[in-house]
């Protein structure tokens, strides 16, 4: 197994999954009543990674206390951003984790079963600067690909486009076309490689698992497909028909669960509740009698009537839309 160093992008401000966001990063969301941060650690730790360092931002202090009391299988380093960097920028400030073999760098939205070594050997075989991980993904296609691999663009068009997994291989070389400390986006520089007769490859993905959680709708939409799988795609999930209910949750008499539902720590079900296609994260009340419907409901909020179709944070609430 070829070992590497990895970079989980995780400082931006998550807009998408708000109200949930302004009081969590988004590497914390919950998949399961566990941060998505762990997930992503384990995934790279059993792809090969060494250690993992992640940059920060938004809430940079949450994620700095997540992390000193959490024991992950590897290291885990944190790189604070005093101004938003960028996913360019961001990984240029990460330089001196970087060493002589390539980076592997991912997206802090992602749950993803993708096989990383494969992803490496392509690289490697290609010979190129850059390999990002593509998959077929109608709602997110727009990345124009070569017969031959190469990566031609990320704009749209009417040719054949496939979407980035967020998951990408880069050689060190490529810092010389990010300056430091500036915000810059990676793809602005993978432009510039291209139009410089640089090879930034696609390492084409079918049937692998991959899910993007940086809506509100696809982080309900993730749960309910695990629900009905009939085996967990990574590791660790929960699959086959059960409600997630963490250990900690007290659930009163006549309580009840309809399709999937996720309960997590420290939640108080009144007598009467009933939970239908929800994620209720940590230290939640619902009063009795409340019916909660395809909804999400934050940390530490108290409910005292029924919802359906809901965000609702310590921060605010809104409605969750396709």
């Amino acid at each position: 197994m070829k070992s590497f160093r990895a970079m989980i992008l995780a400082a931006g401000l998550a807009t998408r999954l708000r109200p949930l966001t302004l009081s969590r990063p988004k590497v914390l969301v919950p998949v399961q009543n566990q941060p998505l941060l762990d997930w992503l650690v384990a995934y790279l730790c059993s792809g090969g990674a060494e250690e993992v360092i992640v940059n920060t931002y938004h809430l940079s202090e949450k994620l700095i206390e997540y992390i000193e009391r959490s024991d992950f299988p590897i290291p885990v380093h944190l790189r604070v951003e005093k101004t938003l960097l960028g996913t360019g920028g961001g990984i240029r400030n990460v330089m001196d984790f970087w060493d002589q073999r390539p980076l592997v760098v991912v997206n802090g939205d992602i749950l993803s079963a993708i096989d990383l070594q494969a992803v490496l050997r392509s690289h490697e075989d290609s010979g190129a600067t850059v390999t990002l991980v593509l998959k077929d993904e109608p709602l997110f296609n727009g990345v124009k690909v070569a017969s031959d691999g190469r990566i031609l663009g990320f704009s749209g068009g009417s040719e054949q486009h496939l979407a980035f997994t967020g998951i990408q291989v880069l050689e060190r070389r490529v810092l010389a076309g990010i300056s430091a400390g500036t915000p810059s986006s990676i793809i602005d520089c993978y432009l510039q490689l291209i139009a410089g007769g640089e090879k930034v490859m696609a390492h084409v993905v079918q049937d692998e698992y991959w899910r993007e959680l940086g809506s509100l709708h696809g982080y309900l939409q993730m749960h309910e497909e695990l629900f009905r799988m009939s085996r967990a795609p990574v590791p660790g999930l929960q699959a086959d028909g059960k409600a997630v209910v963490h250990e900690s949750a007290r659930l009163g008499t006549g309580v009840h669960f309809d399709d999937m539902v996720c309960i997590g720590a420290g939640c108080d079900l009144e007598h009467g509740v009933g939970i239908q296609r929800s994620v209720i994260w940590e230290q939640v009340t619902i009063g009795s009698g409340c019916s909660i419907r395809d909804s999400i409901i934050g940390d530490g909020v108290v409910v005292t009537e029924s919802l359906e179709g809901v965000v609702v944070g310590a921060e605010g609430r809104g409605q969750i839309v396709d």
